[in-house]
């Protein structure tokens, strides 16, 4: 007889592979908004962009100087055009474009104003970012797991995103992105390599320095990434210099930018990377769990529903295992438990999803297009 609990998943994920750590060097220029969302990269890998609008796109992002692209993955955002399926050939035919004009792809793997995919799971999210990456890693400077991230995903689902990517062989910079400000938002950055910033717009000079400034503090290289709607503009050139000019820990801009140079990145290469220093001091540990649950499958036929996560989060050692699964078609619930036998429990959903209908728009916005 198969027992199949009711509200679980079925899913068990254990740390598996290393993270070899590359090194990879750049001073990232790009913009990504260009006659605000009408020629934006970002819809580079739609099967609704024509040619001739993808020739036009390359044209005057290689006219204001850029080295990078940033490109989406999926996405159903009305602003953009539609991406959403991993079709090897067109997508590496796509990429290639870029590169034999000079400009290097950076992959955005989810945006926001796509509730089609967060209603399926942050599982179906894992695997469709595994088929991007089987598809052209080769091809990518670097990625950037969400866009906006946290307006529909927790901190604790982005780093089990980025985690899962590293599991999956990526050796390249991983980004996040999240809406204006860092402040309040730290736990979102601590297994990204680069901070992507969104300062708002329509910001002063001095309000953009204290955003960026702030970001910097966090010790992680940064990207500032959107600050202007028109990044072909003399005023997004002009924002983009003075971020430059007056941050030398600042690696890149996404907003448009004039003849100033940012600081490059370096993505240290280490001679035991912190996954494989893991792996050796909690390998026996970790089969010991996995022989069990299968083991106790196996000889009851009970099918374990749920996923199960091991989260790693630094050098000393400290972890912690999350256990996840779908309340409601919108909600999923679970807990973690980390090294010195903390419990948490958390329900991830937003409010409109858990409590009905709002009244008004209660997400936020940062009025991009």
């Amino acid at each position: 007889m198969r027992f199949v609990l009711g509200f679980l998943v079925a899913a068990v994920f254990l740390i598996a592979g290393n993270s070899n750590v590359g090194t990879a060097i750049a001073d990232f220029k790009s913009t990504f908004l260009i006659g605000t969302a009408d020629y934006s990269t970002l819809s580079w890998m739609s099967d609704d962009a024509s040619p001739a609008w993808r020739d036009k796109v390359l044209a005057q992002i290689q006219g204001n100087g850029d080295t990078h692209a940033d490109v989406m993955a999926r996405s159903y955002d009305k602003k953009f055009k539609t991406v959403d399926g991993v079709d090897r050939a067109s997508w590496r035919a796509r990429y290639q474009k870029l590169l034999d004009g000079g400009i290097a792809p950076v992959t955005w793997l989810i945006s926001d104003d796509s509730p089609q995919v967060y209603k399926q799971g942050l599982a179906n999210q894992i695997e469709y970012q595994n088929k991007v990456v089987d598809a052209v890693d080769d091809l990518t400077s670097h990625y950037v797991v969400c866009l906006e991230c946290d307006e529909y995903y927790s901190a604790n689902e982005v780093s089990v995103l980025i985690q899962n990517l590293r599991r999956k062989g990526v050796n390249k910079p991983i980004g996040v992105h999240l809406t204006p400000g860092m402040s309040g938002k730290e736990a979102y950055i601590k297994d990204a390599d680069i901070i992507y910033l969104q300062t708002g717009f329509d910001k002063t000079d001095d309000q953009i320095r204290e955003s960026v400034r702030y970001a910097v503090s966090l010790g992680k290289p940064v990207v500032v990434s959107e600050y202007h709607k028109e990044g072909t503009s003399e005023e997004a050139r002009r924002i983009g210099d003075l971020i430059c000019t007056e941050f030398p820990t600042v690696v890149g801009t996404g907003n448009g930018r004039g003849s100033t140079t940012c600081a490059s990145y370096a993505m240290p290469e280490e001679e035991e990377s912190k996954w494989e220093k893991f792996h050796g001091k909690y390998d026996d540990e970790l089969a010991v769990i996995m022989l069990a649950m299968i083991t106790f499958s196996a000889s009851t036929l009970i099918t374990l529903p749920f996923q199960m996560q091991y989260n790693y989060a630094n050098e000393d050692g400290a972890y912690e295992v999350l256990f996840a699964a779908p309340i409601t078609e919108t909600t999923d619930g679970g807990f973690t438990i980390n090294e010195s036998g903390r419990v948490m429990g958390f329900i991830s959903g937003t409010f409109d999803k858990l409590f009905g209908e709002p009244n008004g728009d209660t997400r936020r916005n940062s009025d991009r297009r």
